[in-house]
């Protein structure tokens, strides 16, 4: 995982970097919501300069399938 990807989770989620690993589902944090979600595919979109497609943004339950 990137640096970039950590400061995006971080700052979305408000979790210090040591608290991100691959292992963090949805379920382990009580803010990732609706709302949280689309902050952070704005955040990514924006820090990537990509556009992800809604069956990429519906898999994103887990940091791991944020990275895959």
């Amino acid at each position: 995982m990137d640096e970039k990807l950590l400061k995006i989770l971080g700052s979305v989620f408000e979790l210090k970097e040591f608290q991100i690993s691959l292992e963090l589902k949805k379920d382990d944090i009580d803010s990732w919501d609706s709302l949280k979600q689309m902050d952070l595919v704005v955040s990514i979109e924006e820090g990537y300069g990509i556009v992800l497609e809604m069956e990429e943004i519906v898999k994103m339950k887990s940091v791991q399938t944020i990275v895959d």
